[in-house]
């Protein structure tokens, strides 16, 4: 409970509603307008630290916080200077009081509050993916880019796709001229047939996240890592395709991929977002300085890259059992595709509408977004 030193005004303008103590020695007191100006930091100052008892730190904003530092400085000059000049007692009570509940929010080291794994990523992911959609945009326009600068490239001149994929491109071509239907893609080959589906599973999902790991930690400098690591996926899946285009089976590869691809896809972009975010606050970091700026986007990047991690988990399962299945249900290309539409349109509503499955009391444990850019 504050004293009540802070809920009286010790420099009333009225002299007749002021303290006696204040009053009997008006000489000691700064005069108008010189008082007016105090008087209104002091009450500004007040009404911040009852924000911050009422909201917590955060809630006033980077310049609520430059303008805290400020009034607090002035309190604290006001101060020294009310006892040098020998201002009455109850004055110099009040600003002792004031200076003291201010210096304990300036300087305190605010407690974490733990969110939970359910607030996390069904409060703080989507809110944040709605936030940086933008991001999102720029890292999934440069992939599709780039694959249609591959497929193209390459049905223009078919010799270009071993060029770029190495081997793997004859393997490609084998399967697309096979006839198979696309489960066979993962079955035909010895290597996979080896590991089974849990180890598969688990090789893509660790496989993955590293690519992931790379675009978001490539943020760091610059974003450069980011975008290569953007564009060489890109390719891959431009020059894939076009490989199944030049021998009639687009169709069949794009069934290839589309179960597991539906989450795995946009896990890279999103993931690849999150390391664009950080170094646009490295190249243009605003009024902030660059390093500030750094840590800023990261607490908006790290859920982003985060994210990824459950996508590219339910990828690797799909991948391992069920893109693999050429008989059965998901042996004809329609089901395939029904799937990944399924998937998708999960993942999206998930991403965009996860935080009101959260009860109102959970919502308001959400944190306010950065204030970068």
């Amino acid at each position: 409970m504050r004293s009540a030193s802070t809920d009286q005004d010790p420099f009333n303008s009225d002299p007749e509603d002021a303290p006696d103590e204040v009053a009997s020695d008006a000489s000691a007191q700064p005069q108008a307008p010189q008082l007016s100006g105090r008087r209104a930091r002091w009450h500004e100052l007040d009404e911040f630290l009852r924000r911050i008892d009422s909201h917590g730190l955060a809630s006033l904003g980077p310049d609520g916080l430059e303008r805290l530092a400020l009034l607090y400085r002035s309190a604290s000059a006001d101060l020294a200077r009310s006892q040098s000049e020998a201002w009455p007692r109850q004055v110099r009570d009040y600003l002792n009081d004031l200076v003291v509940r201010a210096h304990a929010k300036v300087y305190a080291v605010q407690p974490r509050r733990r969110l939970g794994l359910l607030v996390y990523f069904f409060g703080v992911v989507p809110t944040t993916f709605r936030r940086r959609w933008p991001y999102v945009a720029v890292s999934t326009g440069l992939s599709v880019a780039v694959a249609l600068i591959g497929y193209f490239g390459v049905r223009h001149d078919p010799a270009l796709a071993h060029q770029l994929l190495g081997n793997f491109s004859d393997v490609v071509e084998q399967f697309a001229k096979s006839g198979h239907t696309a489960g066979h893609y993962f079955s035909d080959r010895e290597d996979i047939k080896a590991l089974g589906g849990a180890s598969l599973s688990t090789f893509l999902f660790l496989h993955n996240l590293k690519v992931a790991l790379g675009a978001f930690a490539g943020g760091v400098l610059a974003g450069t890592i980011t975008l290569i690591m953007l564009i060489e996926n890109g390719m891959m899946l431009g020059v894939f395709l076009a490989i199944g285009a030049n021998a009639g089976a687009l169709g069949r590869l794009v069934s290839v991929v589309a179960p597991h691809g539906a989450l795995e896809l946009p896990a890279i972009f999103i993931a690849g977002a999150g390391g664009l975010l950080m170094g646009h606050s490295l190249v243009n970091p605003g009024k902030w300085r660059r390093g500030d700026a750094l840590r800023l986007a990261a607490r908006d990047a790290l859920p982003l890259f985060l994210s990824s991690a459950p996508l590219f988990f339910a990828a690797g399962i799909i991948e391992g059992n069920i893109s693999p299945q050429f008989q059965g249900f998901f042996a004809d290309d329609t089901t395939r595709f029904i799937f990944a539409c399924i998937m998708l349109c999960v993942m999206l509503a998930y991403l965009c509408l996860g935080d009101r499955l959260l009860d109102p009391m959970r919502r308001r444990r959400i944190p306010p977004g950065p204030d970068w850019p």
